[in-house]
């Protein structure tokens, strides 16, 4: 192992709020590290090999895997939440879950692939323009990496974010968003009626049960709305 981040969902897993897991755990599923060595079946030249981990086990052949949705095969088992993850010295992955990282990308970037894997997920699924309005709801590291994606990849002109914690909405200006606002204090509603705005995709990268309402009212008609993760309590 190199590197390791630590998610929300670890934090979760830690404590004992996640009912996905299995225990006992070593967490962690954001994570790489250099191949020390190799099963039978595998080339023994990989041993050495710098590669990013795709933290989601999959059969290959149930019906899910075999439309191409392997994070919904019937047998899913990721790592650090159904068996062993990255917060150890090692980590046994099978081969087809390990990718080299080319060269040019340095390891305090290398750790970031899993997250942007997510970012890139969204966004496909969004399918932004350069001339959307994006709403970006949560600054946190998922969403600053959406928005990393909307301005790096797709050129979104228009990219809002909105969070309660000034600090991250900080993050969210260097990371390229066009405004950041705090909606602690005044409705979001209230703020694009006043500024005439109606966002035409909306992505909610904070997963709070009460933010599908509130999208659902602000956004222009035939907007986009994408929710990135799930929430414990009923929406």
């Amino acid at each position: 192992m190199k590197l390791a981040g630590i998610c929300g969902s670890d934090s979760h897993i830690y404590r004992g709020h996640n009912p996905f897991a299995k225990y006992p755990r070593v967490i962690g599923h954001e994570f790489f590290g250099v191949i020390d060595a190799v099963g039978e079946g595998v080339e023994s030249a990989r041993v050495g090999e710098r590669v990013a981990v795709d933290p989601v086990v999959s059969c290959g052949h149930c019906y899910p895997c075999s439309i191409g949705k392997p994070n919904v095969c019937t047998t899913l088992a990721v790592l650090g939440v159904h068996a062993d993850g990255g917060f150890s010295e090692y980590a046994v992955v099978p081969a087809k879950n390990a990718w080299k990282i080319p060269e040019a990308v340095a390891d305090q970037y290398a750790v970031m692939i899993e997250p942007f894997t997510i970012a890139a997920n969204v966004t496909g699924h969004g399918q932004p323009t350069e001339n959307d309005t994006v709403l970006v709801y949560g600054a946190g590291p998922i969403g600053l990496t959406i928005v990393q994606v909307l301005k790096g990849v797709y050129n979104v002109k228009n990219v809002i974010v909105a969070d309660r914690i000034d600090e991250r909405l900080e993050k969210a200006k260097e990371s390229g968003a066009d405004w950041a606002i705090n909606n602690s204090q005044t409705p979001l509603g209230e703020i694009f009626t006043e500024k005439g705005i109606k966002p035409t995709l909306i992505i909610d990268a904070a997963c709070h049960p009460s933010i599908l309402k509130e999208a659902v009212t602000l956004a222009s008609p035939a907007a986009r709305i994408v929710l990135m993760g799930f929430s414990s309590e009923t929406v």
